[in-house]
């Protein structure tokens, strides 16, 4: 069974996580997902209050990583020194993938850097001024990293994952 990992923060998007919650949760014989982050319990941007499963270092023990997003969540991530150093992540072993902004963290982890990438449309211009090279794709994957744009794109980012792990019949059900 695969173990999937879904890294929140504080003031995360609501929609991004529990479509991406909801979606992964629809089986339980093929992955466990675990819910990560840097404290025992983070608030969404609407006050929904998500306990964790884990600590966010725990990503190195999970095939899969998943970053939500956060208009005003993921800049707070990204100065947090405790959030951006327990982040280590393998392209190499693991499938990783983010929604909407999420594709930031990822960039400034390295992982993006010169390769094409997607996030929401209104976070483009700023990830290019990063040297970003944003496309306009619901979906952009390279290799082992995916990023999906705006937060109904993560159904795309959910069947890549799937269809990865297993196969095309998978992504379909």
């Amino acid at each position: 069974m695969y173990k999937v990992g879904v890294v929140i923060f504080d003031d995360f998007t609501d929609v991004d996580f529990f479509l991406m919650y909801d979606l992964l949760g629809r089986t339980t014989d093929s992955w466990t997902v675990n819910i990560l982050g840097t404290k025992p319990e983070h608030h969404s941007h609407l006050g929904m209050k998500v306990t964790t499963d884990g600590h966010i270092s725990e990503v190195t023990n999970q095939d899969v990583v998943l970053i939500t997003s956060g208009k005003r969540g993921i800049p707070a991530a990204m100065k947090d020194a405790e959030f951006m150093s327990a982040l280590s992540l393998d392209p190499n072993k693991q499938l990783i993938g983010s929604i909407c902004a999420g594709s930031f963290i990822l960039h400034e982890l390295g992982l993006l850097k010169g390769k094409p990438l997607t996030t929401n449309p209104d976070a483009k211009s700023v990830l290019q001024k990063m040297g970003g090279d944003v496309q306009d794709l619901p979906l952009v994957v390279e290799g082992n990293i995916a990023t999906a744009g705006g937060c109904l794109s993560l159904m795309y980012l959910i069947g890549w994952v799937a269809e990865r792990l297993f196969d095309s019949d998978k992504r379909k059900a």
